[in-house]
């Protein structure tokens, strides 16, 4: 079973708040939520449910004398634990670097945190040069199984410029919630056209063209309404724009026609599938 490998490095701003932390986590890794909800008390936090994610599993958690080291499993589906680190900014986490390996793909990817927000890893060693070594231990042997050289910076996903923490959650969630809501409504289409008889992949090719067709109208007239108001002729940029209104759409439609049939222009193979392999006539 595929499965996301993550660790997270957490950097508190005091030894106390660090080993409260380590207490929380040990304890939680452990099942022992009541113990758990007790030092998480004394770290401010009146919910376990900010801290842990009960889909979590494989869980481990141990401290170092300058961080916390939690590690976990996670579905191939499941959240970045951006609530967490989200919560934990707010109750004494000074910065943090996430880590998540993608056994799916056999793909790591590295986030970089500094006081509440994610940072390019740039920044975070520029302002945090103190934890280099801990963030990034040198390579073993120099070269990976491949023979290639181990580049410890190349899976760092920085973002274009510093992002909060619950900024990044807000459209992680709605990117998800999107993501859902789309994969419902095709389901939806799939099962009231089979019920009418209408092949949904067919629906979806539909679907798909209208799209196309819709960004050439729009194209059409941004580049009419432009045209009429920073230039002379009205009646000529308005001529211009209905042509365009019709060829763009009309472009844009047969393109991905093309795309989606194949530039052979095969349309013969039955989607159904219900009248079976075609028949192969031989010459006379």
């Amino acid at each position: 079973m595929s499965q996301n490998t993550l660790t997270l490095q957490l950097f508190f701003e005091d030894p106390i708040k660090l080993k409260i932390g380590q207490l929380v986590y040990q304890y939680l890794c452990a099942d022992n939520t009541e113990q758990a909800q007790r030092w998480a008390d004394k770290l401010g936090v009146p919910s376990l449910e900010a801290l842990w994610d009960t889909e979590w599993f494989n869980q481990s958690a141990s401290a170092a004398p300058s961080h916390l080291v939690l590690q976990f499993d996670t579905g191939t589906s499941g959240d970045l634990p951006l609530l967490q680190i989200e919560t934990l900014f707010s109750h004494g986490l000074r910065a943090a670097v996430l880590e998540v390996f993608y056994d799916q793909v056999g793909e790591t990817e590295r986030m970089h945190f500094d006081r509440g927000q994610w940072v390019s890893r740039q920044a975070f060693m520029d302002v945090n040069p103190q934890w280099r070594a801990v963030v990034e231990p040198a390579p073993q042997g120099g070269e990976d199984s491949e023979g290639e050289a181990d580049d410890p910076y190349a899976c760092s996903k920085d973002p274009a410029k510093p992002l909060a923490v619950a900024k990044l959650r807000q459209q992680e969630e709605k990117r998800k919630r999107e993501a859902q809501e789309a994969a419902e409504a095709f389901i939806d289409m799939a099962r009231a056209m089979g019920k009418s008889g209408k092949s949904p992949v067919e629906g979806l090719i539909a679907v798909l063209l209208l799209r196309a067709g819709l960004k050439g109208l729009v194209q059409a007239v941004v580049f009419t309404v432009v045209t009429v108001l920073l230039f002379k002729g009205f009646w000529l940029w308005m001529g211009l724009g209905l042509v365009l209104a019709v060829v763009l759409p009309l472009y844009y439609i047969v393109t991905e026609h093309k795309e989606l049939r194949g530039d052979d222009g095969d349309d013969d193979v039955d989607q159904s599938g219900e009248n079976g392999p075609a028949t192969v006539v031989a010459p006379q």
